[in-house]
């Protein structure tokens, strides 16, 4: 029969050995009360009179509409009547026939969400 030499891991070598047991004898005493009861009775009797009662309340309920009018416009300058004044929108890199904020068509072509097919 062959042995097979284990590398060294560097855990300490164990032998576990069965549980020893122990019996300790423990003794104690006590007491038991024996009762015997006895019991009274007292009778209370109570008479209930039964009176009878119709309130009555009133309530108000109000309902509130709401309506939205177009009350106008404000008057805007025309450019160069009023010193200083300028419209909405006109700021800097604005160009007359333009919508503030909107982009220039021609930052990413008329049409280009349009891809051309490859494959035709």
């Amino acid at each position: 029969m062959r042995h097979h030499k284990r590398p060294h891991c560097g855990c300490p070598k164990q032998i576990v050995y069965p549980t020893k047991h122990n019996c300790v004898n423990n003794f104690s005493e006590s007491q038991v009360d024996h009762i015997h009861p006895s019991h009274t009775t007292i009778m209370n009797h109570h008479l209930i009179k039964n009176k009878h009662i119709y309130p009555h309340s009133t309530s108000v309920q109000n309902t509130t509409n709401s309506v939205d009018v177009y009350g106008g416009s404000f008057n805007v300058p025309a450019p160069g009547q009023v010193a200083g004044a300028m419209s909405p929108g006109m700021g800097p890199g604005y160009a007359p026939g333009q919508v503030a904020g909107a982009m220039d068509p021609g930052m990413y072509g008329p049409h280009h969400w349009k891809k051309p097919n490859k494959w035709c």
